[in-house]
């Protein structure tokens, strides 16, 4: 009779127990690992080095570009739930990568409960930008693996995509997503901001912003940009077109008159 209450117990206590995220080993589908240093759980590398083993952790993206990700985490805060955190997007400056964003920087958010990826914008560093990002990545990188200059197509689809990974894999809240970033980062956030639910296709048409796999609804919460541009190649070809990115995109109709300086300059900084 001792026996079968136990096992009663036993029963009742697991069917009572919290519905916990298991522990974070591992984000975007198995591609980088995760480990508890100090009071944070970092997922993917944190160096600035652009050679030798260990300098990538690079994911997918939504057409297969290898893109050089991390993300960070507040340690593991079991026996409470863990996962769905509020989701902070830190883009680094034009000729950057992920790697100007350290781990250290991130836990002023981490250690308030937030979760933080960074990325490298494709086609600089180990996004495709370097000779054996492109060789390892054995012909993944060819199809559009250079740099879009923010293009909502592109870039900025890349850190909607990798938000949607996370919030598929239960680890944040599609809803609750902000976005920061200084000069060309302040760039992104600006323009994760202005889609705010949508998405951009390589057509230029707009869809909802939804999780890859489940199909999660996705928002911008809030934005911070830092020295942002709003249209950067409009800035450096302008055509006197108007800035509506929708209605009259500068990407499209007349050419526009090259401020080659400026041009020359991000080109050699890049």
């Amino acid at each position: 009779m001792r026996k079968l209450l136990l096992v009663s117990v036993i029963a009742g206590s697991l069917l009572l127990a919290p519905t916990a995220q298991a522990a974070i080993t591992d984000v975007f589908d198995g591609a980088l690992t995760c480990a508890t240093v100090g009071q944070q759980r970092q997922c993917g590398t944190d160096t600035s080095s652009d050679a030798g083993p260990g300098v990538r952790s690079t994911a997918p993206s939504w057409d297969g570009t290898p893109i050089d990700v991390k993300v960070a985490f507040m340690a593991d805060p079991s026996p409470a739930t863990d996962g769905n955190y509020p989701l902070i997007i830190w883009g680094h400056g034009y000729g950057g990568s992920k790697n100007d964003i350290s781990f250290s920087a991130m836990e002023r958010f981490t250690d308030r409960g937030y979760a933080v990826f960074a990325m490298t914008a494709r086609g600089f560093h180990q996004s495709c930008g370097k000779a054996n990002a492109i060789s390892d990545a054995a012909g993944a990188c060819d199809a559009a693996g250079w740099i879009h200059l923010m293009d909502d197509r592109y870039e900025i689809r890349d850190a909607q995509f990798f938000a949607g990974e996370l919030a598929d894999e239960g680890l944040v809240d599609g809803q609750r997503v902000g976005a920061t970033g200084g000069s060309y980062g302040g760039g992104l956030s600006l323009e994760l901001a202005t889609l705010n639910n949508r998405t951009m296709l390589p057509d230029g048409s707009l869809v909802p912003w939804t999780s890859p796999v489940d199909h999660h609804p996705m928002r911008i919460a809030g934005a911070t940009p830092e020295i942002p541009w709003s249209d950067l190649a409009y800035s450096l070809t302008p055509n006197g077109g108007k800035l509506d990115f929708v209605a009259d995109p500068s990407y499209t109709g007349r050419a526009g008159v090259e401020k080659e300086s400026f041009q020359t300059g991000l080109y050699l900084s890049g």
